[in-house]
Protein backbone atom coordinates (compact mmCIF):
# COMPACT_ATOMS: atom_id res chain seq x y z
CA UNK A 1 0.00 0.00 0.00
CA UNK A 2 1.39 3.49 -0.44
CA UNK A 3 2.19 5.22 2.24
CA UNK A 4 -0.40 8.74 1.84
CA UNK A 5 1.93 10.48 4.33
CA UNK A 6 4.68 11.06 2.21
CA UNK A 7 5.15 12.40 -1.89
CA UNK A 8 9.15 11.05 -1.67
CA UNK A 9 9.31 8.97 -4.83
CA UNK A 10 11.22 6.50 -2.71
CA UNK A 11 7.97 5.75 -1.13
CA UNK A 12 6.13 3.95 -3.79
CA UNK A 13 6.31 0.40 -4.64
CA UNK A 14 9.06 -1.43 -6.60
CA UNK A 15 7.18 -3.43 -9.37
CA UNK A 16 9.16 -5.93 -10.76
CA UNK A 17 9.38 -6.20 -14.56
CA UNK A 18 8.78 -9.22 -16.80
CA UNK A 19 11.78 -11.28 -17.25
CA UNK A 20 11.46 -11.99 -20.53
CA UNK A 21 11.95 -9.10 -22.77
CA UNK A 22 10.14 -5.34 -22.58
CA UNK A 23 6.81 -5.76 -23.17
CA UNK A 24 4.23 -2.95 -23.46
CA UNK A 25 3.53 -2.19 -19.21
CA UNK A 26 -0.33 -1.93 -18.97
CA UNK A 27 -1.80 -0.87 -16.08
CA UNK A 28 -5.53 -1.44 -15.24
CA UNK A 29 -7.16 0.57 -12.51
CA UNK A 30 -10.59 0.01 -10.97
CA UNK A 31 -12.05 1.24 -7.81
CA UNK A 32 -12.54 -2.09 -5.66
CA UNK A 33 -12.60 -6.16 -6.12
CA UNK A 34 -16.25 -5.93 -4.82
CA UNK A 35 -19.07 -8.01 -6.58
CA UNK A 36 -20.11 -5.39 -8.77
CA UNK A 37 -20.69 -5.94 -12.54
CA UNK A 38 -18.11 -3.20 -13.39
CA UNK A 39 -15.93 -5.43 -11.47
CA UNK A 40 -16.24 -8.81 -12.63
CA UNK A 41 -15.90 -7.40 -16.22
CA UNK A 42 -12.64 -5.82 -15.03
CA UNK A 43 -11.43 -9.57 -13.54
CA UNK A 44 -12.54 -11.59 -16.66
CA UNK A 45 -10.43 -9.11 -18.98
CA UNK A 46 -6.97 -8.86 -16.76
CA UNK A 47 -7.54 -13.23 -16.32
CA UNK A 48 -7.99 -13.12 -20.37
CA UNK A 49 -4.66 -10.28 -21.69
CA UNK A 50 -1.94 -12.47 -22.74
CA UNK A 51 0.79 -12.13 -20.46
CA UNK A 52 3.23 -13.02 -23.25
CA UNK A 53 2.04 -9.49 -24.64
CA UNK A 54 1.89 -6.78 -21.75
CA UNK A 55 3.12 -6.71 -18.67
CA UNK A 56 0.25 -6.09 -16.83
CA UNK A 57 -0.43 -4.62 -13.00
CA UNK A 58 -3.30 -3.40 -11.20
CA UNK A 59 -4.32 -0.09 -9.35
CA UNK A 60 -7.12 0.52 -7.30
CA UNK A 61 -8.83 2.79 -5.20
CA UNK A 62 -9.65 0.66 -2.15
CA UNK A 63 -8.28 -2.89 -1.81
CA UNK A 64 -10.92 -4.65 -0.61
CA UNK A 65 -13.99 -6.78 -2.39
CA UNK A 66 -14.61 -10.96 -2.21
CA UNK A 67 -12.74 -10.72 -5.95
CA UNK A 68 -9.33 -9.23 -4.59
CA UNK A 69 -8.40 -12.87 -3.79
CA UNK A 70 -8.96 -13.98 -7.15
CA UNK A 71 -7.07 -11.45 -8.77
CA UNK A 72 -3.99 -12.14 -6.33
CA UNK A 73 -4.13 -15.53 -7.30
CA UNK A 74 -3.05 -14.83 -10.99
CA UNK A 75 0.31 -13.24 -9.30
CA UNK A 76 -0.28 -9.59 -10.88
CA UNK A 77 1.34 -6.76 -9.05
CA UNK A 78 -1.76 -4.98 -7.23
CA UNK A 79 -0.92 -0.77 -6.17
CA UNK A 80 -3.67 0.85 -3.91
CA UNK A 81 -3.63 4.74 -4.06
CA UNK A 82 -6.66 4.99 -1.19
CA UNK A 83 -8.72 8.08 -2.17
CA UNK A 84 -11.81 8.71 -0.50
CA UNK A 85 -12.47 11.85 -2.17
CA UNK A 86 -11.57 13.59 -5.49
CA UNK A 87 -12.00 17.32 -3.77
CA UNK A 88 -9.47 16.84 -0.71
CA UNK A 89 -5.54 16.99 0.19
CA UNK A 90 -5.15 13.16 0.36
CA UNK A 91 -6.26 12.93 -3.14
CA UNK A 92 -3.88 15.60 -4.66
CA UNK A 93 -0.90 14.17 -2.56
CA UNK A 94 -2.25 10.84 -4.08
CA UNK A 95 -2.18 12.13 -7.36
CA UNK A 96 0.98 13.60 -7.47
CA UNK A 97 2.24 10.03 -6.13
CA UNK A 98 0.55 8.64 -9.29
CA UNK A 99 2.14 10.79 -11.66
CA UNK A 100 5.60 9.69 -9.77
CA UNK A 101 4.10 5.97 -9.95
CA UNK A 102 3.76 6.02 -14.06
CA UNK A 103 6.83 8.16 -14.97
CA UNK A 104 9.34 5.66 -13.37
CA UNK A 105 7.61 2.75 -14.09
CA UNK A 106 7.52 3.84 -17.61
CA UNK A 107 3.68 2.62 -17.91
CA UNK A 108 2.79 2.69 -21.38
CA UNK A 109 -0.64 2.47 -21.50
CA UNK A 110 -3.23 3.30 -18.31
CA UNK A 111 -6.43 1.70 -18.73
CA UNK A 112 -9.10 3.22 -15.97
CA UNK A 113 -12.27 1.52 -15.74
CA UNK A 114 -14.61 3.43 -13.94
CA UNK A 115 -16.11 6.89 -13.37
CA UNK A 116 -13.56 7.54 -10.39
CA UNK A 117 -10.69 5.72 -12.18
CA UNK A 118 -11.04 7.59 -15.02
CA UNK A 119 -11.70 11.93 -13.71
CA UNK A 120 -8.25 10.55 -10.95
CA UNK A 121 -6.05 8.42 -13.10
CA UNK A 122 -6.62 10.08 -16.83
CA UNK A 123 -5.21 13.09 -15.79
CA UNK A 124 -2.21 11.62 -13.91
CA UNK A 125 -1.46 9.64 -17.21
CA UNK A 126 -1.23 12.93 -19.16
CA UNK A 127 0.89 14.61 -16.87
CA UNK A 128 3.20 11.70 -16.54
CA UNK A 129 3.80 11.53 -20.36
CA UNK A 130 2.12 8.10 -20.41
CA UNK A 131 1.64 7.32 -24.46
CA UNK A 132 -1.75 5.50 -24.32
CA UNK A 133 -4.58 6.80 -21.63
CA UNK A 134 -7.87 4.97 -21.90
CA UNK A 135 -11.04 6.02 -19.76
CA UNK A 136 -14.03 4.08 -20.08
CA UNK A 137 -17.40 4.64 -19.49
CA UNK A 138 -19.70 1.87 -18.64
CA UNK A 139 -23.17 3.75 -17.59
CA UNK A 140 -25.28 6.67 -18.95
CA UNK A 141 -24.58 10.57 -18.34
CA UNK A 142 -28.08 10.39 -16.69
CA UNK A 143 -27.02 8.58 -13.69
CA UNK A 144 -24.57 11.41 -13.17
CA UNK A 145 -24.76 14.51 -11.36
CA UNK A 146 -24.40 17.67 -13.84
CA UNK A 147 -20.79 17.87 -11.77
CA UNK A 148 -19.61 14.35 -12.42
CA UNK A 149 -20.85 14.43 -16.19
CA UNK A 150 -18.50 17.68 -16.72
CA UNK A 151 -15.98 15.66 -14.96
CA UNK A 152 -15.70 12.75 -17.12
CA UNK A 153 -16.55 14.74 -20.64
CA UNK A 154 -13.21 16.49 -19.78
CA UNK A 155 -11.48 13.14 -18.62
CA UNK A 156 -12.66 11.38 -22.03
CA UNK A 157 -11.17 14.40 -23.78
CA UNK A 158 -7.76 14.17 -22.48
CA UNK A 159 -7.61 10.26 -23.10
CA UNK A 160 -6.39 8.93 -26.21
CA UNK A 161 -9.37 6.78 -26.50
CA UNK A 162 -12.49 6.28 -24.41
CA UNK A 163 -13.93 2.91 -24.16
CA UNK A 164 -17.67 2.36 -23.60
CA UNK A 165 -19.80 -0.87 -23.47
CA UNK A 166 -22.05 -0.12 -25.38
CA UNK A 167 -22.90 2.27 -28.95
CA UNK A 168 -25.36 3.93 -26.06
CA UNK A 169 -22.78 5.19 -23.73
CA UNK A 170 -20.25 6.91 -27.03
CA UNK A 171 -23.57 8.73 -28.17
CA UNK A 172 -23.19 10.29 -24.47
CA UNK A 173 -19.92 11.72 -25.82
CA UNK A 174 -20.44 12.89 -28.82
CA UNK A 175 -20.56 16.72 -27.85
CA UNK A 176 -16.49 16.13 -27.23
CA UNK A 177 -14.74 18.39 -30.28
CA UNK A 178 -12.90 17.31 -33.14
CA UNK A 179 -12.32 13.61 -33.67
CA UNK A 180 -14.89 12.16 -30.99
CA UNK A 181 -15.81 9.43 -32.80
CA UNK A 182 -13.01 8.12 -34.04
CA UNK A 183 -12.07 8.10 -30.20
CA UNK A 184 -15.09 5.90 -29.11
CA UNK A 185 -13.72 2.39 -28.73
CA UNK A 186 -17.20 0.04 -28.12
CA UNK A 187 -16.25 -2.78 -26.23
CA UNK A 188 -18.96 -4.83 -25.28
CA UNK A 189 -19.34 -6.70 -21.93
CA UNK A 190 -18.05 -10.19 -22.09
CA UNK A 191 -18.75 -13.89 -20.28
CA UNK A 192 -16.75 -16.74 -19.51
CA UNK A 193 -18.62 -19.37 -20.58
CA UNK A 194 -16.78 -21.76 -18.37
CA UNK A 195 -18.60 -19.71 -15.60
CA UNK A 196 -21.93 -20.27 -17.07
CA UNK A 197 -22.55 -24.08 -16.09
CA UNK A 198 -24.66 -24.91 -13.24
CA UNK A 199 -23.25 -26.68 -10.55
CA UNK A 200 -26.27 -27.84 -9.15
CA UNK A 201 -29.60 -29.04 -11.16
CA UNK A 202 -32.50 -27.07 -11.73
CA UNK A 203 -34.55 -29.21 -9.35
CA UNK A 204 -32.07 -28.79 -6.74
CA UNK A 205 -32.05 -25.07 -6.55
CA UNK A 206 -36.27 -25.17 -6.87
CA UNK A 207 -36.26 -27.81 -3.96
CA UNK A 208 -33.63 -25.42 -1.85
CA UNK A 209 -35.63 -22.28 -2.55
CA UNK A 210 -39.23 -24.02 -2.11
CA UNK A 211 -40.16 -23.34 -5.57
CA UNK A 212 -42.81 -25.60 -6.98
CA UNK A 213 -41.04 -28.44 -9.64
CA UNK A 214 -43.63 -27.50 -11.92
CA UNK A 215 -43.51 -23.41 -11.84
CA UNK A 216 -43.09 -21.26 -14.45
CA UNK A 217 -39.88 -19.04 -12.45
CA UNK A 218 -39.26 -15.25 -13.57
CA UNK A 219 -36.63 -13.78 -12.42
CA UNK A 220 -35.05 -10.03 -11.93
CA UNK A 221 -31.41 -9.97 -11.46
CA UNK A 222 -28.87 -6.69 -10.11
CA UNK A 223 -28.14 -4.04 -7.38
CA UNK A 224 -31.65 -2.76 -6.25
CA UNK A 225 -31.33 0.80 -7.17
CA UNK A 226 -33.69 3.07 -8.43
CA UNK A 227 -32.72 3.37 -12.03
CA UNK A 228 -33.57 -0.47 -11.82
CA UNK A 229 -37.20 0.05 -11.46
CA UNK A 230 -37.90 -3.35 -10.00
CA UNK A 231 -40.60 -2.23 -8.72
CA UNK A 232 -42.16 -1.69 -12.34
CA UNK A 233 -41.56 -5.66 -12.28
CA UNK A 234 -43.51 -6.21 -9.42
CA UNK A 235 -46.50 -4.62 -10.76
CA UNK A 236 -45.84 -6.80 -13.70
CA UNK A 237 -46.19 -10.03 -11.42
CA UNK A 238 -49.53 -9.16 -10.33
CA UNK A 239 -50.77 -8.78 -13.79
CA UNK A 240 -49.00 -12.31 -14.69
CA UNK A 241 -50.17 -13.79 -11.64
CA UNK A 242 -54.10 -13.02 -12.61
CA UNK A 243 -53.32 -15.26 -15.57
CA UNK A 244 -51.31 -17.89 -14.07
CA UNK A 245 -51.26 -18.02 -10.35
CA UNK A 246 -48.87 -20.88 -10.14
CA UNK A 247 -46.17 -18.61 -11.48
CA UNK A 248 -43.06 -18.05 -9.02
CA UNK A 249 -40.44 -14.32 -9.03
CA UNK A 250 -37.17 -14.29 -7.32
CA UNK A 251 -35.45 -10.78 -7.26
CA UNK A 252 -31.57 -11.53 -6.70
CA UNK A 253 -29.63 -8.78 -5.41
CA UNK A 254 -29.35 -6.15 -2.56
CA UNK A 255 -29.20 -2.55 -2.76
CA UNK A 256 -31.14 0.41 -0.94
CA UNK A 257 -34.64 0.01 -2.67
CA UNK A 258 -35.04 -3.52 -1.02
CA UNK A 259 -37.29 -2.33 2.23
CA UNK A 260 -39.35 -0.43 -0.02
CA UNK A 261 -39.79 -3.01 -2.87
CA UNK A 262 -40.63 -5.76 0.31
CA UNK A 263 -43.14 -3.23 1.42
CA UNK A 264 -44.67 -3.16 -1.97
CA UNK A 265 -44.77 -7.02 -1.99
CA UNK A 266 -46.53 -7.01 0.86
CA UNK A 267 -49.06 -4.36 0.14
CA UNK A 268 -49.54 -6.26 -2.96
CA UNK A 269 -50.25 -9.78 -1.44
CA UNK A 270 -47.66 -11.32 -3.00
CA UNK A 271 -45.38 -12.66 -0.60
CA UNK A 272 -46.29 -16.18 -1.51
CA UNK A 273 -44.94 -16.14 -4.55
CA UNK A 274 -42.06 -13.14 -4.90
CA UNK A 275 -39.03 -14.21 -3.29
CA UNK A 276 -36.08 -11.93 -2.22
CA UNK A 277 -32.52 -13.55 -2.10
CA UNK A 278 -30.45 -10.69 -1.59
CA UNK A 279 -26.91 -10.88 -3.19
CA UNK A 280 -26.14 -13.95 -4.52
CA UNK A 281 -22.51 -15.37 -5.65
CA UNK A 282 -24.09 -18.54 -7.14
CA UNK A 283 -25.87 -16.65 -10.00
CA UNK A 284 -25.33 -19.34 -12.98
CA UNK A 285 -27.34 -21.76 -10.91
CA UNK A 286 -30.18 -19.08 -10.10
CA UNK A 287 -30.53 -18.71 -13.48
CA UNK A 288 -30.75 -22.03 -14.65
CA UNK A 289 -33.66 -22.22 -12.51
CA UNK A 290 -35.33 -19.51 -14.56
CA UNK A 291 -37.47 -19.76 -17.27
CA UNK A 292 -37.55 -16.33 -18.21
CA UNK A 293 -35.07 -13.34 -16.98
CA UNK A 294 -36.80 -9.70 -16.77
CA UNK A 295 -34.95 -6.15 -17.17
CA UNK A 296 -37.16 -3.46 -15.88
CA UNK A 297 -34.36 -0.39 -16.26
CA UNK A 298 -35.29 2.82 -17.58
CA UNK A 299 -31.61 3.21 -18.30
CA UNK A 300 -28.88 0.92 -19.39
CA UNK A 301 -25.85 0.63 -21.10
CA UNK A 302 -24.91 -3.14 -21.23
CA UNK A 303 -26.32 -5.13 -18.60
CA UNK A 304 -24.57 -8.17 -17.50
CA UNK A 305 -27.99 -9.85 -15.71
CA UNK A 306 -29.29 -10.25 -19.33
CA UNK A 307 -25.95 -11.31 -21.02
CA UNK A 308 -25.67 -13.73 -18.46
CA UNK A 309 -29.06 -15.16 -18.41
CA UNK A 310 -28.45 -15.77 -22.34
CA UNK A 311 -24.83 -17.27 -21.57
CA UNK A 312 -27.67 -19.82 -19.80
CA UNK A 313 -30.19 -19.75 -22.25
CA UNK A 314 -32.80 -17.63 -21.52
CA UNK A 315 -34.92 -15.83 -23.04
CA UNK A 316 -35.09 -12.36 -22.00
CA UNK A 317 -38.11 -9.75 -21.79
CA UNK A 318 -36.18 -6.20 -21.40
CA UNK A 319 -36.97 -2.48 -21.75
CA UNK A 320 -36.18 -1.27 -24.67
CA UNK A 321 -33.84 1.83 -23.58
CA UNK A 322 -30.12 2.52 -23.67
CA UNK A 323 -27.95 -0.29 -25.13
CA UNK A 324 -29.92 -2.94 -24.52
CA UNK A 325 -31.59 -3.26 -28.05
CA UNK A 326 -27.43 -3.64 -28.57
CA UNK A 327 -27.58 -6.89 -26.98
CA UNK A 328 -31.38 -8.50 -27.24
CA UNK A 329 -33.07 -8.84 -30.51
CA UNK A 330 -36.48 -8.63 -30.79
CA UNK A 331 -38.28 -11.49 -31.47
CA UNK A 332 -34.83 -13.73 -31.70
CA UNK A 333 -33.35 -13.49 -28.32
CA UNK A 334 -35.80 -12.15 -26.04
CA UNK A 335 -38.88 -9.39 -26.36
CA UNK A 336 -38.41 -5.38 -26.03
CA UNK A 337 -40.77 -3.18 -24.20
CA UNK A 338 -40.76 0.49 -23.17
CA UNK A 339 -39.81 1.62 -20.28
CA UNK A 340 -42.17 1.30 -16.95
CA UNK A 341 -44.75 -0.33 -18.71
CA UNK A 342 -45.85 -3.00 -16.18
CA UNK A 343 -48.88 -4.33 -18.35
CA UNK A 344 -46.17 -4.78 -21.57
CA UNK A 345 -44.31 -6.66 -19.36
CA UNK A 346 -46.57 -8.95 -18.32
CA UNK A 347 -48.43 -9.33 -21.83
CA UNK A 348 -44.92 -9.59 -23.60
CA UNK A 349 -43.77 -12.28 -20.19
CA UNK A 350 -47.26 -14.16 -20.44
CA UNK A 351 -46.38 -14.70 -23.72
CA UNK A 352 -43.42 -16.99 -23.68
CA UNK A 353 -45.28 -18.65 -20.10
CA UNK A 354 -47.89 -19.69 -22.65
CA UNK A 355 -45.61 -20.92 -26.03
CA UNK A 356 -43.15 -23.27 -24.25
CA UNK A 357 -41.40 -24.25 -27.68
CA UNK A 358 -41.04 -20.31 -28.63
CA UNK A 359 -39.63 -19.85 -25.36
CA UNK A 360 -36.53 -22.93 -25.43
CA UNK A 361 -36.11 -21.21 -29.16
CA UNK A 362 -35.17 -18.15 -27.88
CA UNK A 363 -33.13 -19.12 -24.73
CA UNK A 364 -31.20 -21.66 -27.84
CA UNK A 365 -30.74 -17.90 -29.97
CA UNK A 366 -29.42 -16.36 -27.22
CA UNK A 367 -26.83 -18.67 -26.12
CA UNK A 368 -25.54 -18.52 -29.36
CA UNK A 369 -25.46 -15.03 -29.86
CA UNK A 370 -23.30 -14.83 -26.45
CA UNK A 371 -21.24 -17.39 -27.87
CA UNK A 372 -20.45 -15.79 -31.51
CA UNK A 373 -20.11 -12.30 -29.94
CA UNK A 374 -19.42 -11.79 -26.08
CA UNK A 375 -17.34 -14.63 -24.87
CA UNK A 376 -14.09 -13.42 -23.00
CA UNK A 377 -11.50 -15.06 -25.37
CA UNK A 378 -12.98 -12.95 -28.09
CA UNK A 379 -13.70 -9.52 -26.23
CA UNK A 380 -10.00 -9.62 -25.00
CA UNK A 381 -8.59 -10.03 -28.40
CA UNK A 382 -10.88 -6.87 -29.24
CA UNK A 383 -9.56 -4.76 -26.36
CA UNK A 384 -6.09 -5.89 -27.19
CA UNK A 385 -6.51 -4.77 -31.11
CA UNK A 386 -7.10 -1.31 -29.08
CA UNK A 387 -4.07 -1.47 -27.30
CA UNK A 388 -1.96 -2.37 -30.56
CA UNK A 389 -3.84 0.57 -32.83
CA UNK A 390 -3.29 2.74 -30.10
CA UNK A 391 0.30 2.45 -29.78
CA UNK A 392 0.99 1.96 -33.04
CA UNK A 393 -0.71 5.54 -33.63
CA UNK A 394 1.09 6.90 -31.22
CA UNK A 395 4.68 5.84 -31.82
CA UNK A 396 4.31 5.73 -35.22
CA UNK A 397 3.41 9.36 -35.79
CA UNK A 398 6.72 9.87 -33.22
Amino acid sequence: MIDTNSINESQLPMIPRKPNGPLPRVMLFTDTFERGGTERQFVRLVRGIDRNQYDILIACLQRCGPLLSEVESLGVSIVEFPIDSLYNFKAAKLFVQLVRFLYREQIQIVHAFDFYTSVFAVPAARVAGVPVVLASRRELLNLRTPWQQRAIRIACRLATRVVVNSRAAGCDLYSLKSGSRRRIEVLPNCVDLHEFKPRLSSGEIRRELSLSPRSIVIGVVGNLRPEKDVETFLLAARGILNAIPSTEFLVIGDGPEGNKLKWLVDDMHLTKSVHFLSERSDIPDLLATLDILVMSSYTESFPNAILEAMAMGKPVVATNVGGIPELVEEGETGLLVPPRDPKAIADRVLSLCQDSPRRLQMGRAARARVESHFTVQDVTARLEDIYVRSLREHFGSA
